[in-house]
């Protein structure tokens, strides 16, 4: 994966980025955006308002939709850089139906890397919440908000769960990867499978069922899992990639894709969903509004404190050149609490056929998930 390198001065940078930034977009500023949430940050109101608002999709045929749209199109918008921008315009027009039904329905999004180290045990598999795995032996859903669904696609089944590892869910990608992953790659054709294969990947593998199959839709937690997938995306494109589309089109456009190469399905450009906050993308993540672009303050600190300058400048580079880790005189410890980052789960081999990936760009992904453990755990972060 290559790293970010730049000689421009910040302020030069900052003028590139305006003066690219008003070339590239061609579509008007929103005159307001809403914020996507958090689900764990939800009201009692929000949520009882999305859950009146699914089972009212569900009802008039939503889910069936979606997932057959996702599954037909699968091979179009998987192992290639159609993969984000697709699904930004995918998620954003199943939250345009929800919005049909109740102009309060927000899509939220699950940040899974904080629940990564054990993810079973994650409130959001919880009856009160989207619930948890099936039970044996059809694996039907019976608690949460999709208890007991009957879905109709592709046939009629019950809805489903089938959490991997024989249910014992392994470890998922730690903060620190995708954050490394952020500030590290700087094109889509690396970027691109090096969340596909890693935290897309593990999710969809690990939650099985419905999730596993290409009509995953049936299975809301498709959507807060993309929505998550496109918030750091976004967070991507806010560390110097705002217009950056490079990489493999889809097999039936051929070639590499660009700005101007249509999506799958809705057949508008990519470029059209480059930009959050305008056209038709108006929304922003809770996270990482549109007006801040900062990393969280306190990991910084940790990173710069406990990991050898080396380390922090192969995988951390934009870090280590903050003026913090740079300086001479040593910053204040903080404390390195918590445990020794775990190995990440694999990816399954079926699941790589299924989704057209090469098994080479898989095994780069995985190794460098692999280097990046044994390097913060050799150093000793904590995380």
């Amino acid at each position: 994966m290559k790293l970010f390198s730049s000689a421009l001065s910040a302020a030069a940078i900052g003028i590139a980025l305006l003066s690219g930034a008003q070339a590239q977009q061609n579509q008007p500023a929103c005159s307001s955006v809403y914020t996507r949430k958090e689900i764990l940050s939800l009201t009692s109101y929000e949520w009882s308002v999305i859950k009146a608002v699914l089972s009212a999709m569900q009802r008039d045929g939503w889910f069936r939709w979606f997932s057959y749209v996702h599954n037909t199109q699968f091979s179009q918008i998987h192992g290639n850089s159609q993969f984000f921008p697709f699904h930004r315009r995918f998620v954003y027009e199943w939250e345009s139906v929800g919005r049909r039904y109740h102009q309060d329905y927000i899509q939220p999004y699950w940040d899974e890397m904080r629940d990564y180290r054990t993810p079973a045990t994650s409130q959001v598999l919880t009856p009160n919440w989207v619930g948890g795995n099936g039970v044996s032996p059809n694996w039907c859903v019976q608690n949460g908000n999709q208890a007991g669904w009957t879905m109709t696609y592709p046939s009629s089944h019950c809805f489903q769960r089938q959490y991997g590892n024989n249910g014992n869910l392994g470890s998922w990608y730690s903060p620190e990867y995708i954050n490394s992953m952020v500030q590290r790659v700087s094109s889509m054709a690396d970027f691109r499978p090096g969340i596909e294969y890693s935290l897309h990947g593990v999710v969809h593998i690990n939650i099985g069922g419905d999730m596993y199959r290409g009509y995953s839709p049936n299975d809301w937690i498709f959507m807060l899992h993309h929505a998550n997938l496109d918030r750091l995306w976004w967070q991507w494109q806010n560390n110097g990639n705002m217009w950056t589309m490079d990489g493999p089109n889809n097999s039936n456009a051929g070639g590499n894709i660009s700005l101007d190469s249509a999506m799958p399905q809705f057949g508008e450009s990519v470029r059209s969903v480059m930009q959050l906050g305008y056209g038709n993308m108006c929304y922003q993540y809770a996270s990482n509004p549109l007006t801040r672009r900062d990393m969280d303050s306190s990991t910084t600190q940790k990173l710069v404190s406990v990991l050898p300058k080396d380390v922090l400048a192969k995988w951390f580079p934009k870090t280590a050149k903050l003026p913090s880790a740079q300086s001479i005189i040593a910053p204040q410890k903080p404390v390195n609490s918590g445990s020794l980052i775990p190995y990440p789960s694999k990816i399954t081999k079926d699941w790589i056929e299924m989704h057209y990936a090469n098994p080479d760009e898989v095994a780069v992904v995985e190794k460098d998930a692999t280097s990046f453990v044994d390097a913060m755990r050799k150093a000793g972060y904590k995380s």
